[in-house]
Parts: C-alpha cells; sequence; structure tokens
C-alpha cells in the first residue's frame, strides 16, 4: 500500500513538470493558416495616452496597452503592421471606412457599436475635472453649466457629454495636453479627462497651477477594437483574450503603474524549480527507510519556517525598493531638470529665482526621505534614546499650528487650534524634539490628505494624560488599509499613492516614538468624510 503510494506521488509531480513546461496553442489550423494567408492586417495606434501609450524619450512607441498587445501578437506567433495616426479623427474615419482592422485603444460608444466589436477592457479610469488652483467653482458637473469645459475633440467623452449633459458648453481642442494648457492659460473654466491621464500630464508637464476637483459620475474603459465585419479576426481576437491569464496581466501593470518587483514564488520559473526539486526528493524518499523519512518530515517543517522568513524578507524589501525609488526619483528629478535650466543665460532673475526655489525644495525633500529612512533604522534595531528636557507644550503646538498654516492656505483649507492646556499644565519633562515630529507628522498628513474643509488641532490634560486630537475632513482611510497604516513603508491604494507622494513611514515613526515616550496612537476614520488620530502620552509635570 506504501510502494502504491508513493510510486501515485511520483507519477503526479512528473505531470506536473512536463505540463508546467507545455506550451498551449491559441489557434487551432485554420485560424493560423488564414493569418498567414492575411499577412497585411495592420492595427490603429494613437501614442498620445500615456501611460497607455506614448512615445517614450527614444522616440519609441510604449505604453501598458503596447506591451499587452505584444502578448497578443507572441501567443498567435504574428505581427500586426502598426499603423501611426497623430489625428484622432482620421483614426476614426479609417475605422468607419474599414482601412485599420484593430484599434488598439478606444472608448466603447453607442455609435462605434455599429461597426466596430471591442475587447479586452483592461482598466477603468473615473473622468474627473481639473481647474486651477486659484479658483473655486464646485464639485459637481451642474456648478459648470454656466462655464466652458474643455475636452478633445471626438473623444469618447466628448461624444458622451454630448448626449448625457446637453446644458454644458462644450469647447474641443486637439487632444488632452492641449485642453490642459488652455486651461491653464485662463482660456477655459475646466477640463473633464481621465483621472489617470490628467495626472500623468499634470506632473510631467509641469503644469502646477492645475488641481484635481472631483470626479464625475462617468468612466473612460478604453477597449481593444476589431472591424466588425471580419468574422475570423474577431474570432482569434476572442480566443486569445480569453487565453490571457490575470498573471500575465498583473506583470504588465505592476511593470507601468506601481513598478512592484513580482515575488520570487509569483514566478512560473520557482515553480518549475519546485516541482523538479520535489521530484527529485521524492527519488530519494523511496530508497530510504522508516527513520530516514521521520528525519525528512522534522527537517521539513524547519524548512516550511525558513520559508515563510524568507518570503517575509522578501516583501518587505520589495515594498522598500518600491517606494524608495519613487520618491527619490522625485526629487531628483526636480533638482537635475532646473539645475539644468539655471545653465540658460536668457533666464530672467525672476525665473532664475523660481528655479533656485525648486532646486532647493526639492533637495530639501531628499534630506526628509533619507532622514526618516534613518530614523525608522535606529528605531527598530533599538538605538533611540529618551532624552526628557523641560518643554513648554503650548509653545510647541503654536509653532505647529503657524508653521502650517501657509500649506493649508495654499490648498484651501483652514487649520483650527483649541488648546485646552492651562498653565501650569502646560510645562513638562519630555523629549521636546521626539514630540514635536509626532505631531508634525500628523498634521502634515491630515494637510496632505484634506482638500476641503480643514484640520482641527486640539489638547487638553485627562486623567493625568496628555491628549492631542488631529481632525481632519479629508478622504479618510479605508476599513480594509485601517489595519496597515502604521506598518513601515505602508500606504492606502495604489491609485492614490500616485496622488500623494510618501515613504509611508510617517505614522510608523511616529507610533514608535510615541510609544517609547510611554504613550500611543489611536485614530477612527470613515471613508470620503475623515480622520481622527488621537496622541496620548503621560503627563510628567515640572514642579517648580
Amino acid at each position: 500500500m506504501v510502494k502504491k503510494l508513493e510510486y501515485t506521488f511520483l507519477v503526479i509531480f512528473a505531470c506536473i513538470g512536463l505540463f508546467s513546461c507545455a506550451k498551449v496553442d491559441v489557434l487551432d489550423k485554420t485560424e493560423k493558416a488564414w493569418l498567414k494567408s492575411n499577412s497585411d492586417l495592420s492595427i490603429a495606434v494613437f501614442p498620445y495616452y500615456a501611460p497607455y501609450q506614448f512615445i517614450n524619450n527614444n522616440r519609441k512607441i510604449d505604453g501598458v496597452l503596447i506591451d499587452y498587445f505584444g502578448l497578443i501578437e507572441n501567443k498567435i506567433d504574428y505581427k500586426f503592421k502598426r499603423k501611426l495616426y497623430t489625428n484622432w479623427e482620421q483614426l476614426l474615419k479609417d475605422a468607419k471606412n474599414g482601412k485599420v482592422d484593430i484599434i488598439l485603444e478606444i472608448q466603447q460608444t453607442y455609435t462605434r457599436d455599429a461597426y466596430l466589436n471591442f475587447y479586452s477592457q483592461l482598466f477603468e479610469s473615473d473622468y474627473t475635472i481639473v481647474t486651477r488652483k486659484d479658483v473655486d467653482y464646485g464639485s459637481k458637473l451642474k456648478d459648470y453649466y454656466d462655464k466652458t469645459i474643455t475636452v478633445p475633440q471626438n473623444y469618447g467623452i466628448h461624444e458622451l457629454l454630448q448626449e448625457q449633459e446637453k446644458k454644458l458648453s462644450i469647447a474641443t481642442e486637439i487632444d488632452d495636453l492641449t485642453c490642459l494648457r488652455q486651461v491653464s492659460n485662463g482660456k477655459y473654466h475646466a477640463y473633464i479627462g481621465p483621472k489617470a491621464v490628467a495626472n500623468y500630464l499634470i506632473k510631467t508637464e509641469n503644469l502646477n497651477n492645475l488641481k484635481l476637483v472631483s470626479e464625475t459620475k462617468y468612466s473612460y474603459a478604453p477597449s481593444m477594437a476589431v472591424q466588425k465585419n471580419n468574422q475570423i479576426l474577431n474570432q482569434i481576437i476572442t480566443k486569445v483574450s480569453k487565453s490571457i491569464t490575470d498573471s500575465e496581466k498583473e506583470i504588465i501593470f505592476d511593470n507601468w503603474l506601481y513598478h512592484n518587483v513580482v515575488p520570487f514564488y509569483k514566478r512560473t520559473k520557482f515553480w518549475v524549480v519546485f516541482a523538479i526539486a520535489a521530484f527529485s526528493l521524492m527519488l530519494i524518499i523511496l530508497g530510504l527507510n522508516r527513520y530516514l523519512k521521520f528525519l525528512i518530515r522534522k527537517k521539513t517543517k524547519e524548512l516550511i519556517i525558513a520559508k515563510e522568513l524568507a518570503e517575509e524578507s522578501n516583501r518587505l524589501k520589495t515594498t522598500f525598493i518600491h517606494n524608495i525609488s519613487h520618491e527619490i526619483r522625485t526629487p531628483m528629478n526636480g533638482i537635475i531638470g532646473f539645475s539644468e535650466l539655471l545653465n540658460d543665460p536668457k533666464l530672467t532673475s525672476e525665473e532664475q529665482e523660481q528655479y533656485t526655489k525648486i532646486v532647493m525644495d526639492s533637495s530639501n525633500q531628499l534630506i526628509n526621505i533619507i532622514g526618516d529612512i534613518t530614523e525608522i533604522s535606529k528605531l527598530q534595531t533599538n538605538q533611540v534614546q529618551v532624552n526628557t528636557e523641560k518643554t513648554d507644550l503650548n509653545e510647541i503646538i503654536e509653532a505647529l499650528s503657524s508653521e502650517f498654516q501657509d500649506k493649508a492656505k495654499n490648498k484651501g483649507i483652514t487649520i483650527s487650534l483649541i488648546n485646552k492646556l492651562i498653565p501650569p499644565d502646560n510645562m513638562v519633562q519630555i523629549d521636546k524634539p521626539k514630540i514635536y515630529k509626532i505631531l508634525y507628522n500628523l498634521i502634515d498628513n491630515a494637510i496632505k490628505f484634506t482638500n476641503h474643509g480643514g484640520v482641527e488641532i486640539s489638547s487638553r490634560l485627562q486623567n493625568n494624560q496628555l491628549i492631542f486630537s488631529i481632525k481632519d475632513t479629508g478622504i479618510g482611510i479605508q476599513q480594509k488599509d485601517q489595519e496597515l497604516i502604521f506598518r513601515n513603508f505602508s500606504q492606502s491604494d495604489k491609485d492614490i499613492t500616485k496622488i500623494y507622494d510618501g515613504l509611508g513611514l510617517g505614522l510608523s515613526i511616529s507610533r514608535k516614538n510615541a510609544r517609547l515616550l510611554g504613550g500611543d496612537i489611536s485614530f477612527t476614520s470613515v471613508l470620503n468624510e475623515g480622520s481622527t488620530f488621537v496622541l496620548k502620552l503621560p503627563h510628567y509635570p515640572i514642579n517648580d
């Protein structure tokens, strides 16, 4: 009976090894022959929608959808002819007249359904309203009925707004970048476009006077489209689209949208090696006696523990590399880019002063990033000591409130202070730099994630405890993320981290420092309504 089981396992592992290496044909012989006889099939590319498809610094067409379509071509062993368009109207015209076989990226609409079939809706981005930072027209589409909205001509949003929002006054430009520039220049009141595209263009084109106001009820969900009258091509695209796995899509998305490092245990190569190793192990087990089997079971338990430790180490390393590479690149780009611009002899004194300030701000940002990394390293290795001194808490609170006034004013929000620490309760023996850093991080976080309303800072003494409360009316924290935000390098969902920068160390550092001082930090949060962070510390009064 034991021998039968051993041979059964042997066969199973052999099958795993064979099937993991086998290549599955997606198409049948008829479809392959049809592709071979139609060597001039074309795909329309409009590379002006980063990061989905765009022309990179090497003058090559690149992007998420380019990689995705390359995967399709690889699976069917066929190379479509790229047909580059610089004019969207011409692309639509050729699509209607059947001059292109496939369109890489296009929004599905009622009129386009007449001549196109749509496939592979990979992502969805809410259409958002963008205005200048110095104006406040409102956050609903109805607030813009008496304003002029701009969108790219003949894009999906153009047709959508014409059908659904007849009260809007719509002006068109050639593309999204032109629309945003015209809003920045004051020609139009607002622009409506996909959030991901608007964020990318505002950051890369330095349109710093623009802001994302709010999301609309409409969304940009582009698809790949195929000529409806080409039955065999539709059949092929249907098959290959279904054959693409979630892991294959995830690799492409991670590469372009989040820059994550894929853990080794999610790679196919790892599981192939694992299957071969298991197969070899089974051969060894067949020649061993029961005593050796007992030793192997014992060793296996140790390996499981080692594997879990290795996976955790790999996760932390992956998270750190993802965060640090992104965050250091941002200030470094500012320092390098504007340092080069300062060499221009035609610069005015005002421009020189502005560029110098950007370089200095980027340098300070880089120093703060390095400082956070150094501090969390010391905290994790218990190299931090508490040095108490006579401290006036009112002085710290008022200094922080004053320091953040300008930042709050620039975002159009308010900071209010409710200080109930009356003398002599405000005079304590505490580590002054640490409590300053804790409150600084909590207030900075509150302002960063608050776009409307304000931040309220309050302090009081209760039951011989110092209680500091920072309440905001910001975006709040999702329920699934509330247990993670105090962990090193953790942030809320990835779409938000594209808008709000940070290593995700601030709250972790604050909580560790709070606990060093004998206290703790807690919070409550409601998504899209705001958060309240509460710092509690023991009160050590100074007895004169």
